[in-house]
């Protein structure tokens, strides 16, 4: 099975960008610069990420490299300090190459803290504190709650805060502030001789709500886009468009967002759609590395690589990867043996070409695809043993995810199943013949179930489809009318199996 992680294996074939995302991470006369790596939810930005990193800690010594989650700060009430404070801390427990910046770091980490209690100041109910901050210093406490006041610490508190903030600078404003964190930063990081530049990745941006998503954006840039930095922020670019529009009042005729985003990112990477190649490429690349033990799905994914063999104008297939398989047999070791990976291959390239359409492009989309057939394909030989074929299974669950309106159809058709599927018969003739399905079928004259219908197994119309869709039951409703059509002894094994495994329910 394969989770929605990030792999570090890269089945995408993403190295072109990371390398030129790390040459320009290596070029510190750039600097500050923020980089945006756009895509969609389940794009790949996550692998391209940690591809990314992994380049730059082992190819580069002059660069020191932090990753972030921000989705992790969505539960802190400031997003701007929790970023600037984990990135610090990140500096900090990093001995090996800034132990002399100790010192400035924490320096830097009570300069956050002081932010904080003047924000702790406004949620107390002290308005007048917002005087002391921007620079018009009044009475702090008058306004100050009585608990504030006879907390512990609380007047020491005040008063560094008042010599830091109100006394030592002539009643400094916020924008002061900024300007004097953003110089003892770039200090601390020009001091640091053993680096050229500084890599902050941030990932999971876009999962986070719009306000934390433009907290974060302007802390980059207002508190850390200094020289010797370079931020490459992942994002699905209409995620932050979106919290734009949401944040900020919107002028008629005036699009503020794609100005704002320009001021943040000066860079922007767009991760492209996958092709249906790419799809059905990856379909096949993904059931070897269940196949594959983990280094030897590595070799192949590099000789794959060295030899440029996804960018021919045919997609992957067992004709392909047997020969890589067969050429340098002592460096693969499989998890089962090798007429499983053949027949899993075989059967799902009969049907990449149809779904890849359907699957958006999209790799975790086309993870989520092969995990159901495997689920399915687990749940048929608990169910039916041998009695299901692996072909059908994956072409069935083609059509479902192509078109569900025709898979509920067939559903229909096939309850009424009496030695072949009549209206099915109809297509599959009609499609191998290139002929009109006419106004009744309207719904089938779709290009990608037209393939469908002449892909193999053919001649499904003769095969009663009870059972695969007793395993695909969820996407259907009930399963006492999907069991309509089985045996008396079918329905007594199926329920002797159910009570066999914890959750099910008798099914007649």
């Amino acid at each position: 099975m394969w989770l929605d992680n990030a792999s570090n294996i890269d089945l995408l074939f993403y190295s072109p960008y990371a390398d030129t995302i790390v040459n320009f991470a290596r070029t510190s006369e750039l600097t500050p610069l923020t980089i945006g790596l756009y895509g969609s939810w389940g794009a790949g930005k996550s692998s391209l990420l940690q591809l990314i990193e992994a380049k730059i800690k082992s190819q580069d010594t002059k660069i020191a490299c932090v990753s972030l989650n921000a989705w992790q700060f969505e539960d802190y009430e400031d997003a701007k300090v929790a970023i600037m404070e984990a990135l610090l801390k990140a500096l900090k427990n990093n001995k090996t190459v800034f132990e002399s910046a100790g010192e400035k770091i924490k320096g830097l980490l009570a300069r956050i803290n002081y932010f904080k209690l003047g924000k702790d100041l406004l949620f107390k109910g002290a308005p007048y504190a917002i005087g002391a901050i921007t620079g018009n210093p009044l009475p702090i406490a008058v306004n100050l709650s009585a608990d504030l006041l006879t907390s512990t610490n609380i007047s020491e508190k005040l008063q560094n805060f008042s010599d830091q903030y109100i006394k030592s600078a002539d009643s400094e404003s916020i924008t002061e502030n900024i300007r004097k964190f953003r110089d003892e930063f770039e200090k601390m990081l020009a001091d640091v001789k053993s680096i050229d530049n500084l890599v902050v990745i941030i990932d999971d941006l876009d999962r986070c709500s719009p306000d934390r998503i433009i907290d974060t954006l302007e802390a980059i840039k207002l508190f850390l886009s200094v020289k010797k930095t370079t931020f490459i922020v992942a994002v699905d670019q209409r995620i932050i468009e979106y919290a734009v529009r949401t944040k900020y009042p919107q002028i008629e005729g005036f699009d503020i967002s794609s100005d704002y985003i320009e001021k943040i990112i000066q860079l922007p990477i767009k991760i492209p759609e996958l092709s249906s190649k790419d799809i059905e490429n990856y379909l096949l690349l993904l059931i070897c590395q269940l196949q594959l033990k983990k280094a030897s799905f590595q070799t192949l994914i590099e000789i794959i690589h060295s030899q440029r063999i996804l960018l021919k104008e045919t997609p992957l297939a067992w004709d392909v990867i047997e020969p890589l398989l067969d050429k340098t047999r002592s460096e693969f070791e499989l998890s089962y043996n090798m007429n499983t990976l053949k027949s899993e291959i075989e059967c799902i390239s009969e049907i990449a070409h149809i779904v890849s359409g359907s699957l958006k492009g999209n790799p975790r989309q086309t993870k989520r695809f092969l995990n159901t057939f495997y689920v399915r394909k687990s749940l048929a030989a608990l169910y039916f043993g041998e009695e299901i074929s692996l072909p059908i299974l994956a072409k069935l669950l083609a059509i479902e995810t192509i078109d569900s309106r025709a898979f509920k159809k067939l559903y229909e058709w096939n309850s009424g199943f009496n030695g072949e599927i009549a209206q099915l018969k109809f297509l599959e003739t009609a499609a191998s013949e290139d002929k009109d399905f006419g106004e009744e079928y309207s719904l089938w004259m779709n290009p990608r179930i037209i393939r469908w219908l002449k892909s193999k197994p053919t001649d499904l119309y003769t095969q009663d489809l009870s059972k695969y869709f007793y395993l695909s039951r969820e996407s259907l409703g009930s399963a006492e009318s999907i069991t309509a059509s089985f045996t008396e002894a079918e329905r007594k094994m199926l329920s002797a199996i159910q009570h066999c495994i914890p959750g099910q329910e008798d099914s007649r």
